[in-house]
């Protein structure tokens, strides 16, 4: 009975992410309410608020629970079997996954969202822990790839996260608020920048 009881809950909480993402995209963030998602997701509103307190909630939960999946479940990308793969394409098609994630809303979305998290210290440091856990995952993905000899061994890991990390911020930062910014555009001027990093990364 758990486990039924278990995949229910995850199921109507794929129907509630749904049906966020769908409105968002078309009302935007601020003209979505609490009321409209649980309508499109067949809930009763009270059942939403049981599971997220305020829509920023519900976007960063979801969010949280997408970045665990590309961080440590099984087909993800950080598990990669380093003996088949060059490590430069290792990462680019890993920042891409990531990014993959806040791609699933349209630009004016994200930007409402990130004023909004930005509001909130509450929700600020919602977002700061979930940057934490994957620059942590994405230290230990480059700590793998310089035991196998694919980037230089005496590089500072920890460094190296930090402008991998900036890298995402940046460009993401850019997308949000550069309206001739497309996705396109994004993934060409990560590939530019990880091609020019990576010069300076040879074993």
């Amino acid at each position: 009975m758990t486990g039924l009881r278990e995949q229910k809950k995850s199921e109507r909480r794929e129907r509630i992410f749904s049906a966020a993402v769908d409105l968002f995209n078309k009302k935007g963030f601020s003209n979505t309410s609490m009321q409209d998602i649980a309508e499109k997701a067949s809930l009763a509103v009270g059942t939403l608020y049981n599971y997220f307190p305020s829509k920023n909630d519900l976007l960063l939960d979801i969010m949280q629970e997408e970045m665990e999946i590309t961080i440590t479940g099984d087909d993800a990308l950080f598990n990669v079997n380093l003996q088949n793969h060059d490590a430069k394409d290792i990462i680019k098609s890993l920042i891409k996954k990531i990014y993959s994630i806040p791609l699933l809303l349209n630009k004016e979305s994200m930007k409402e969202i990130f004023i909004a998290t930005f509001s909130s210290d509450e929700h600020m440091k919602k977002g700061i822990i979930l940057d934490i856990e994957l620059m942590k995952a994405f230290q230990k993905l480059l700590e793998r790839l310089q035991k196998n000899n694919m980037i230089n061994p005496e590089m500072n890991s920890y460094n190296a996260t930090k402008i991998f990390y900036s890298v995402l911020l940046t460009q993401m930062m850019m997308y949000i608020f550069d309206p001739e910014l497309d996705n396109e555009k994004l993934f060409d001027n990560i590939d530019e920048i990880i091609d020019l990093i990576f010069q300076g990364m040879k074993p």
